[in-house]
Parts: structure tokens; C-alpha cells; sequence
């Protein structure tokens, strides 16, 4: 029993539920589930107000001796993180201990060219084309184009939607289609009554597959992932001219942050500012046309 005002004590396993429960597209990453589960041998039988910085500590060191990378070791540390700051906000906790993560190298960019693209395509089968070329048309993460259906599609209006829980972010996506995306989409008719994109009849559950691995080889392209076709739609749209606030609202990214990776791709806009700087002392190319050096009095 708690006498009156005194604050009950919870354990991290319910912590965890609470916060899934209000995080349910969370439920979708596998990721993030195995990362929980994980956690599970150092918290599941401890006390929010018993997980302090040694314990943390104690953590990182346990998941560093599998010989990961600082991002692995980090996204641990974020997912404890999370869940105590969420308990601070439930007023299950005081405060979360403090958590400091290392140091990560840069975020790679990696993109198709223009020939990678052709080549890549001449050695997909036939299932893969479609998805292939609406992730790079679209900037679609590959789960919420293998998972689209029908009644996500308007053609009329020449819009696409990723539901709330569908969305890495909590939040709908509505996604304008191209003239090339819209047929993609068209390609695909009657194939299934429910799912856009299907092999054999039956719903395509993941592209990254081994049939798209032995492609990227065939046609002699290294260091590629399926994510990569993001980073591709990504890039080509700021190669284009498409500002980056912009850019950030079709890609449904939460943080600018996310989008300003691709900044250095585009100068364009700063093109009209470039001759703001003026040299009044002298003309070198005129010096230079009269073979003469200035004097200096």
C-alpha cells in the first residue's frame, strides 16, 4: 500500500509497455523490438529508480564487446534514453540519469548515376523493376512500398498516403506522384485486389532480398543498399533545385536536420550572391593582359 502522496515505483518492463502502447507503429520495427528484448537481460528485472549512470555504463560495455559500431552501441543507449525520458513526462521517475553517447563517423550518402541506374535495371527480375523504380521515384522507405495497397492510392487526385502507423515518424505522409510513378502504379494493375506490389500473387514481404543483392553484382555496383534509392530520390530532387524545406515535407522527416546532408549537393541558390564581393585595389586581369605589376606608392 502507498500512503497518500507518496509516488509508486515502477519497473522498467512497464515502462516499456507504456511507452509501446503509445508508440504503436513501434511495434512494427524489428529493430527497435530486438533492441528491447536485448535490454531485457540488464533491465527487465529492475526498478526505474535503480538505473543509474554505473548500470548504463555497465550496458554499453556489455554491447561494445560484440564488436559493433558506436551507432549500434548508441542506438541502445537512445532506446534507454527515450523510455526514461518518457517516464519523466509520465511522473514515474524524477529525472533520467544523464547518457552520453559516442562519437559517430559522418552519415554516408551513397546514390545511383545515371548509368548505375540502367545497369541495375537491366539485371533486376522482373518483380523488383517496379519497386525498385517507385523507391527511387518516391523516396519510399522499402516497408511502406512493399505493404501499399490499393486504398492508398488516388490516381485522380496523383496522390499516395502512408498511414500514421505505417509512418517511422507517428505522422500520415501524403506522397504526390509523378507523371513515371503514377505508371508504376498503373503497371501493376490487376495483378492482386488488395497490395500494389506482388510476386507470384502474393504480397512481396521484403525487397532487400538476396535476387537484389546478386543484381547490384551482376551490374558491378558496390557499397549499395535498398535504403540507398532514398538517399537516390533524395539527391537527384536537390540536384534539381528542390529546396531543402520542401524536400524535408515529401520525405517525412520530423528534423531539418535529417535533410540538411544533402545541402552541399546544391549551390545553385547561392550562384546569385557569388559576385557580392568586389576587389577595389586592383584588376589582376588587366595586370595580367599587360604583363605589368602594380605599384605600390
Amino acid at each position: 500500500m502507498f500512503k497518500l502522496g507518496e509516488r509508486p515505483n515502477y519497473s522498467w518492463q512497464e515502462a516499456v509497455m507504456q511507452w509501446l502502447e503509445e508508440k504503436p507503429q513501434r511495434k512494427q520495427d524489428r529493430n527497435m523490438l530486438y533492441g528491447l528484448r536485448w535490454l531485457d537481460k540488464y533491465l527487465g528485472d529492475k526498478m526505474l529508480n535503480e538505473i543509474d549512470r554505473d548500470l548504463i555504463k555497465f550496458i554499453q560495455s556489455e554491447k561494445a564487446k560484440e564488436s559493433v559500431k558506436n551507432r549500434t552501441i548508441n542506438a541502445t543507449l537512445q532506446q534507454i534514453r527515450v523510455v526514461l525520458k518518457a517516464a519523466v513526462e509520465w511522473e514515474w521517475l524524477d529525472r533520467c540519469p544523464a547518457i552520453k553517447l559516442l562519437p559517430e563517423p559522418k552519415r554516408r550518402v551513397r546514390w545511383l548515376s545515371e548509368q548505375e541506374e540502367v545497369r541495375l535495371m537491366q539485371e533486376l527480375p522482373e518483380h523488383l523493376k517496379p519497386i525498385v523504380l517507385f523507391a527511387i521515384l518516391t523516396g519510399l522507405r522499402m516497408s511502406n512500398i512493399t505493404k501499399l495497397k490499393w486504398s492508398q492510392i488516388d490516381l485522380q487526385r496523383r496522390l499516395a498516403w502512408i498511414d500514421s502507423e505505417q509512418s517511422k515518424t507517428g505522422k500520415a505522409i501524403g506522397v504526390p506522384l509523378s507523371d513515371k510513378a503514377i505508371d508504376v502504379i498503373v503497371s501493376q494493375f490487376g495483378k492482386h485486389k488488395e497490395n500494389v506490389f506482388t510476386y507470384k500473387g502474393k504480397t512481396v514481404l521484403i525487397a532487400n532480398t538476396k535476387a537484389f543483392r546478386a543484381a547490384l553484382a551482376r551490374a558491378g555496383i558496390k557499397d549499395f543498399r535498398f535504403h540507398d534509392l532514398r538517399h537516390t530520390w533524395a539527391t537527384r530532387h536537390i540536384m534539381s533545385g528542390t529546396p531543402l524545406y520542401v524536400l524535408q515535407e515529401l520525405g517525412g522527416w520530423s528534423k531539418s536536420d535529417t535533410v540538411r546532408k544533402y545541402a552541399h549537393l546544391s549551390v545553385e541558390h547561392l550562384q546569385s550572391h557569388a559576385n557580392n564581393v568586389q576587389i577595389y585595389a586592383t584588376n589582376l586581369a588587366q595586370h595580367q593582359k599587360e604583363k605589368t605589376l602594380p605599384t605600390f606608392n
